[in-house]
């Protein structure tokens, strides 16, 4: 990578290990209310006293500030600590003791966890905050997807573009032929698939955004990371499915909805951390 792409220092050290940790949980904590906000933002909500649908996306994001999702209180700075109140308040709010989800606790962890994984990485590089950035919106998608069915165009385009950006500016390890290919075959091999299984059932297999997040890793891994990705993601929906319908006592159906989004984040972030694994290719 060019010298003209890093930061002053290139070098790793404890503390800017540990500084970008706490810098990623307080960035996990607002992908929380990304996470909450924004399908409402982009759906409209009844519960909410204001028109959404009239503000912008991002004004729904920093407005109103932090409140209780149970009781919509005014939430205080010494309850909006990340990781600490969550475990303060053991999973209760504060107001009306109604649980409040672990994801929060999770996603603050967890982009914890993911940026000091890119510093640890990459070093004091701008490759290390285009992965950040990455790893943001992974995360992001990851959650709505689970608890929507949903992949905003928002995240999934911004996620798109900051790969084919970093590639042309050479600050991701992938070239820009390779990471066009990429994108493009990401997205053409599961609408392929896609358009195959609607002429045989006349409903779609995969939901639109699916096709841009394949994209995503493609233009971030390159075409040959296509066809791994998909194959791992399609293992663990099928495990998935299956522990859950023996859990539920369930019959197999193909009218179940399963959001693939999760399994393609999954299998694309374990390539991105580990490469391709050696039994893929045995």
């Amino acid at each position: 990578m060019s010298d003209s792409y890093t930061f002053a220092n290139h070098g790793f050290s404890q503390f800017g290990f540990w500084y970008v940790f706490f810098l990623g949980i307080m960035v996990g904590s607002f992908l929380n209310v990304v996470i909450y906000r924004l399908p409402k933002a982009l759906f409209g909500d009844d519960s909410t006293t204001e028109d959404q649908t009239s503000r912008s996306v991002f004004s729904c994001l920093i407005h109103p500030g932090s409140i209780t999702p149970c009781c919509h209180q005014k939430i205080a700075w010494f309850d909006n600590i990340p990781l600490f109140s969550w475990l303060r308040l053991k999973g209760k709010c504060r107001f009306c003791a109604a649980p409040i989800s672990p994801r929060y606790f999770v996603v603050e962890l967890v982009t914890g966890m993911s940026f000091a994984w890119a510093y640890f990485h990459f070093g004091q590089t701008w490759t290390t905050l285009f992965y950040c950035l990455l790893l943001a919106i992974l995360i992001s998608l990851f959650w709505i997807d689970l608890e929507t069915f949903y992949l905003p165009d928002y995240l999934t385009y911004s996620a798109l573009w900051l790969g084919l950006l970093g590639s042309a500016l050479g600050i991701i390890h992938i070239n820009p032929i390779n990471s066009i290919l990429g994108a493009c075959g990401g997205y053409l091999l599961p609408w392929s698939v896609n358009y195959l299984y609607w002429l045989w059932r006349k409903r779609d297999g995969f939901g639109g955004g699916d096709f841009k997040l394949l994209a995503v890793f493609g233009a971030w891994l390159g075409f040959s990371a296509i066809m791994p990705i998909l194959a791992i993601a399609s293992l663990l929906g099928l495990v998935s499915t299956g522990l859950l319908m023996l859990i539920r006592k369930e019959k197999l159906s193909l009218e179940r909805m399963l959001p693939f989004g999760p399994f393609l984040i999954m299998a694309g972030s374990y390539l991105m951390m580990y490469g391709t694994p050696t039994w893929f290719f045995h």
